[in-house]
């Protein structure tokens, strides 16, 4: 399934966002392939990729760690294509 989402940092901006996002990618990669990541702002990035394994994912997205520092950014994404 092919994904493009659009993320707004709130409480931060893209740089710091994308060093978070980055920190976890060889474990984000297990479960999507074909990744793309474009800085559209400071606090925004537009992100696509196919999904390989739906339930490794979730569970990787609902993991304690990431939760906190997408809460402390202020991240949110809005799925705009599937």
């Amino acid at each position: 399934m092919k994904i493009v989402a659009n993320v707004k940092i709130a409480s931060g901006t893209f740089e710091e966002w994308s060093t978070f996002y980055k920190s976890y990618e060889n474990e984000r990669h297990k479960y999507i392939k074909d990744e793309q990541i474009e800085k559209v702002s400071e606090v925004a990035a537009k992100i696509s990729f196919i999904i390989t394994d739906m339930d490794g994912l979730t569970k990787l997205s609902a993991s304690l760690d990431i939760r906190k520092e997408e809460e402390r950014l202020g991240v949110t994404v809005e799925i705009v294509e599937e």
